[in-house]
């Protein structure tokens, strides 16, 4: 009770601002683009199978319609929603990470474009995807703007974000180190559920449902052999339940465009 009383105290009192980590050689988006082409070129940076898979089942996209993946990296995302039926638009503004996923599945509709300034045309999305990458941003708001302008007035936007007080995660990581986890890309943010919330609805969207992203029980043979030789993540998933929701790993938050952007 009392532990659980003072990370509350901190959460509510201690966050006001967000965390930033900047590594010193990112001052502007040409150089965040060279550290991403290099981070591709050497493999770069991907979620499981499973975790898309889940989302996707989250999602539950009609078939023909239309998703953008922002920031769409090796693909993997855009991949299964194509799988799925959906006409699939994937961008991102590293040539490697296109190359990548252009290699994984040659079918995909692949476009180099920077995230805070889309070369879309105005409401051509029945579903944006952004996982994982706004809190790459040199400019988070103006992503969340683009997010806003990409989707069709009944569209769907969902949105990754890391929490800066996962208490499986951060905290954690705090207490064994002292310093917030730095997972090495160019630019690394950190914010509550709220703190996140208030970014996105102060940009034209409007947060309608919010889950957590603990974890979860594979979904493929290769995530069921890399989860048995880890068993501490399939004990992080019995417990990911029992964890506060407001001290989640990362949120997932479902939205839609805003009054004001119409």
């Amino acid at each position: 009770m009392v532990i659980g009383a003072f990370f509350i105290l901190v959460y509510n009192h201690l966050l006001t601002k967000m965390i930033e980590i900047r590594h010193a050689t990112i001052t502007d988006s040409a150089n965040s683009q060279f550290a991403y082409d290099s981070l591709y070129s050497e493999g770069g940076i991907d979620l499981s199978d499973s975790y898309y898979l889940w989302l996707l089942e989250k999602i539950k996209p009609v078939p023909g319609k239309v998703l953008v993946d922002i920031s769409c990296g090796r693909g993997k995302l855009a991949s299964f929603a194509r799988a799925k039926g959906l006409t699939v638009i994937g961008l991102d503004f590293s040539l490697s990470a296109i190359r990548v996923a252009q290699q994984n599945d040659p079918n995909l509709n692949l476009l180099i474009s920077d995230g805070e300034q889309i070369a879309l045309k105005a409401q051509v999305a029945d579903y944006v995807t952004h996982i994982g990458n706004l809190e790459h941003y040199q400019n988070p708001e103006l992503g969340v703007r683009e997010v806003a302008r990409l989707l069709k007035p009944d569209g769907m936007a969902v949105i990754l974000l890391p929490n800066g007080f996962s208490i499986a995660g951060n905290v954690q990581h705090v207490r064994r180190t002292g310093q917030v986890f730095d997972d090495g890309q160019p630019i690394q943010r950190y914010n509550t559920r709220q703190g996140w919330q208030d970014l996105l609805e102060a940009n034209g969207l409007t947060v309608f449902k919010t889950i957590r992203y603990e974890h979860f029980l594979p979904r493929t043979k290769r995530d069921w052999i890399l989860h048995l030789k880890r068993p501490s993540r399939l004990l992080r998933w019995a417990l990911a339940w029992v964890i506060p929701f407001n001290l989640s790993n990362c949120f997932v938050y479902f939205c839609r465009r805003s009054s004001i952007t119409d």
